[in-house]
């Protein structure tokens, strides 16, 4: 178990191929946390959802490399609180319902199951986006919470 509260943060562009810098500082963060190994995996699945969202609906209009995202994770031993800055096109996730996956699959939609993932994944998500300001994504998992 964590003794020692630490917080590291990234600067990626808006280029998917960045997702293995992210996943590389989820993976370190939980080893050097000393959560279970468990939520490495998902914990990797959620903030990929968040960057793959910002990149292609945030900076959809924007060529890859053009745009910068900024991650700052922060570790202490209750958590593991990830927050996600951007300057792209914002949107209100609280507009989408959940999904049905049955359906969903049925349909054979491939993609749009983002924010589904992240909510089942994570303890709290708080969004908040202010027109010409940056949007700020607060993803927050709990020790000891169902993984």
């Amino acid at each position: 178990m964590i003794t020692t509260p630490f917080q590291q943060t990234l600067t990626i562009t808006n280029d998917l191929r960045a997702l293995v810098q992210v996943r590389e500082l989820v993976r370190a963060s939980v080893e050097k946390s000393g959560f279970p190994p468990q939520y490495q995996n998902r914990l990797q699945i959620a903030v990929d959802e968040a960057i793959t969202n910002i990149v292609e609906h945030g900076y959809a209009k924007r060529p890859p490399g053009e745009a910068t995202i900024e991650l700052s994770l922060t570790v202490d031993k209750d958590s593991f609180r990830i927050v996600i800055e951007d300057h792209g096109t914002s949107f209100a996730p609280e507009n989408l319902g959940d999904v049905d996956i049955d359906k969903h699959v049925k349909a054979g939609k491939s993609g749009g199951l983002g924010v589904f993932l992240m909510r089942k994944i994570m303890d709290v998500i708080e969004y908040h986006a202010e027109k010409g300001k940056k949007n700020r994504l607060v993803l927050v998992k709990y020790r000891g919470a169902a993984v």
